[in-house]
């Protein structure tokens, strides 16, 4: 659990979480968010699948202001839906929420990973980016519903 000016905690998220967050990443993804393939009940198996990796940002009497949904596939993780409420943006509470999910990562023997990031987006693109993380261009991403 990290602190954050004892106002805001960064901790890992847990399955009673999932309507907030939600809520949250349908408001700051809009249409770029899947509501056919996020949903609680599929979230939830990804928890299970994934226990500690995803943080949660919250205020002191828990009321989520951040999420980030994070993952592996046993080689590498993934950082998915990571969203922080606009009046808590600016305060390293995105850059605290992905430090304590790496962490977590690395206690389990994962140490590269890779994020997501909606091209319509050019603000996270510049955020990630900016603490280190590396867009590889000879790589695209290819999707299939099955």
């Amino acid at each position: 659990m990290i602190n954050i000016n004892d106002k805001i905690v960064i901790r890992g998220m847990k399955k009673s979480d999932l309507e907030e967050a939600l809520k949250l990443w349908r408001i700051s993804f809009n249409v770029g968010f899947s509501t056919k393939f996020d949903t609680k009940e599929i979230l939830i198996k990804y928890l299970d699948r994934n226990p500690e990796l995803s943080s949660i940002a919250c205020t002191k009497n828990d009321k989520i202001v951040g999420a980030l949904m994070c993952g592996h596939d046993g080689r590498r993780g993934s950082i998915y839906h990571t969203s922080v409420y606009n009046e808590y943006r600016n305060k390293g509470i995105g850059r605290m929420m992905e430090q304590r999910s790496l962490e977590e990562l690395k206690k389990i023997g994962i140490n590269t990973g890779f994020l997501f990031v909606n091209v319509n987006n050019p603000g996270s693109k510049k955020f990630w980016q900016s603490i280190g993380w590396s867009v590889i261009s000879d790589i695209k991403y290819l999707y299939k519903e099955f």
